[in-house]
């Protein structure tokens, strides 16, 4: 079996240490193949904002999006393994920017593919998120979106904090054994059955499906988890708060293969909504056309002359 870890931080930082004692772990279980894949040696191009990928899904075609870099490599890699582990740096609040581009480009593997994923058995998965204090509140949430995007089931997490120098967790021997249980913990669930794969994290959290605290308020009593979009009434009984979550929401959650159809439904349906009204738009849009252009910074030369003239 194989297991994959993604390393989203600098080389040799906290995040890749508890990354790699974690794959250390799982590899000494036994019949486990580690690959290592490190972010930064990639060359992933943001997402433009294009819609090419949901045209072409609109028209029939498969959706992928149309640059070419190391997606492509990516999505072949995900495909492969039978396990996951992702380990990230925070720098304020979330995960690092290329980690965000990274999982901005899912949806340009097409959803040919990300429907496929689904017809697969969920695979285990775990992250490992490493903050140099205590803003990390959103971490973890947002870096659940590449796991539920690719149909991975997460086993395990945990969050670590206050580790703002290259080796700094080395001097956490908690964090160290923390991870190396996330490690054993992803290859027992890698060699079950999807059905006997439980979560192991630290905290269970509040919502069922992804185990986060985030909680958006929807009116009076009403609350919805940020990450999967379930809703469900507010209530605090013997002073801990708890959430009756709405059954059809559950069953409709966007990350699984009935919740992912209806959202590629409704791309489409606007899509049709659009071709069919754009003529109207034409008109409309010159108002925004000519007005003002942006500000660029001046070239090269421009900036050494200004600075010349300045000296």
């Amino acid at each position: 079996m194989k297991l994959l870890g993604l390393g989203c931080g600098r080389r040799m930082g906290n995040s890749e240490i508890l990354m790699k004692e974690a794959l250390m772990a799982a590899e000494a279980t036994g019949d486990i193949e580690v690959e290592l894949i490190h972010l930064h040696d990639l060359k992933i191009k943001p997402c433009t904002g294009c819609e090419k990928c949901t045209m072409s899904m609109s028209k029939g075609g498969t959706g992928e999006c149309f640059q070419k870099d190391d997606m492509r490599f990516l999505k072949q890699k995900f495909t492969e393994c039978d396990g996951l582990i992702i380990s990230a740096p925070v720098f304020e609040l979330r995960p690092p920017g290329l980690y965000c581009i990274m999982n901005d480009r899912f949806l340009g593997f097409g959803p040919q593919y990300l429907m496929s994923v689904f017809q697969r058995p969920k695979r285990a998965g775990a992250l490992i998120s490493v903050g140099g204090s205590d803003w990390v509140q959103l971490a973890l949430p947002q870096m659940n979106l590449a796991m539920f995007m690719l149909n991975f089931k997460v086993v395990d997490q945990f969050q670590e904090m206050w580790t703002g120098r290259p080796g700094h967790t080395l001097f956490h021997e908690e964090a160290l054994a923390r991870a190396n249980q996330l490690g054993k913990n992803v290859a027992e669930a890698m060699k079950k059955p999807p059905a006997e794969m439980a979560f192991k994290g630290d905290d269970p959290g509040i919502c069922p499906f992804c185990h986060s605290n985030l909680l958006l308020t929807r009116g009076k009593n009403v609350v919805e988890c940020p990450i999967c979009a379930i809703r469900g009434d507010l209530a605090l009984k013997d002073g801990e708060i708890t959430v009756n979550w709405s059954a059809e929401d559950i069953r409709m959650i966007k990350w699984e293969p009935l919740g992912m159809g209806e959202h590629f439904k409704h791309i489409m349906e606007r899509h049709v909504y659009f071709e069919e009204n754009k003529e109207s738009l034409k008109p409309r849009l010159d108002k925004y056309r000519v007005y003002k252009s942006y500000s660029l910074p001046p070239k090269a030369e421009e900036a050494e002359s200004q600075v010349q003239e300045e000296g």
